[in-house]
Parts: structure tokens; C-alpha cells; sequence
């Protein structure tokens, strides 16, 4: 697993604790795809990594979903969205949109929002408009 991440560590017995944030994340994600999981759950991947490690870690949730595996991301980075197939924005604990391929930033961070935009997907798979929750307003 290691050399498979591109870990950088002086060895299998050097503490996580000593090495980089990214690298930490690495290990994270490393000992979670050793129990070969049938869906693997990540929750802000890379949050305070370096791009370099940020792309690795998406890189491997990605190879993950392509072997078959589930693989759920838990995220309010954009980056950390992108490489996925499907979207759920949750507001104040509800499913507010779902979003396939070719989302816009725009939109996501409006449903992230409570504030969904004309032509969004609802969570029952039609296009709809839907109360503006912040100010009531219809949209």
C-alpha cells in the first residue's frame, strides 16, 4: 500500500503522527482499502492536503468506483465532487438536488445553499423549481 499511494515515509514503522497531512490522509485511506471494503466512505478527503496528495486521494476514490466498489464522498469541496457520478446538496438535513454530469459550480453551491435554481434536478428525478429557502421566495 505504500508504494501503491506514494506514501512518503521512511519506512512501515515511522508514526503517522510524523508524517505530511496528505500523506496522513494517505494512510487513512490506505488502512480502509485493506479491509477491502464493498463501499468505501470518505468524508472531506482532502481537506488541508496539498494538490498533488488532493488529486491521489480522488485518484484512488475513483479507481475504487471504477472496480466495482461503492464509493461515497462526504464533501463541501468542489474539488472533491468532481470526480463524482452523482450528487445529493443536502440543506438543514434534507436531499434538496441531485445532480448528474456537467453540474455547474453555480448551482451546486445555490442547492448547498437551500436555494435551488430553475432546471435542477429534484430528488424525485424531474426537473423542478423550488422555494427559495433563505427568503421564501419562489424561484
Amino acid at each position: 500500500m505504500i508504494n501503491s499511494l506514494d506514501i512518503k515515509t521512511s519506512g512501515p514503522s515511522q508514526p503517522v503522527s510524523g508524517l505530511s497531512g496528505g500523506n496522513q490522509q494517505k494512510v487513512v485511506i490506505a488502512r480502509a482499502l485493506a479491509r477491502e471494503p464493498s463501499v468505501l466512505v470518505a468524508i472531506r478527503p482532502t481537506a488541508g492536503v496539498d494538490v498533488k496528495s488532493k488529486d491521489a486521494l480522488l485518484g484512488v476514490v475513483r479507481e475504487v468506483a471504477a472496480a466495482g466498489s461503492g464509493a461515497v464522498i462526504v464533501s463541501d469541496e468542489l474539488d472533491d465532487l468532481r470526480v463524482c457520478d452523482r450528487i445529493l446538496a443536502f440543506f438543514h438535513g434534507r436531499v434538496v438536488a441531485e445532480f448528474g454530469g456537467g453540474w455547474s459550480d453555480r448551482q451546486l453551491v445555490a442547492a448547498m445553499e437551500g436555494i435551488t435554481e430553475p432546471g435542477t434536478t429534484g430528488t424525485d428525478g424531474t426537473a423542478e423549481d423550488t422555494e427559495d429557502r433563505t427568503e421564501g421566495r419562489q424561484s
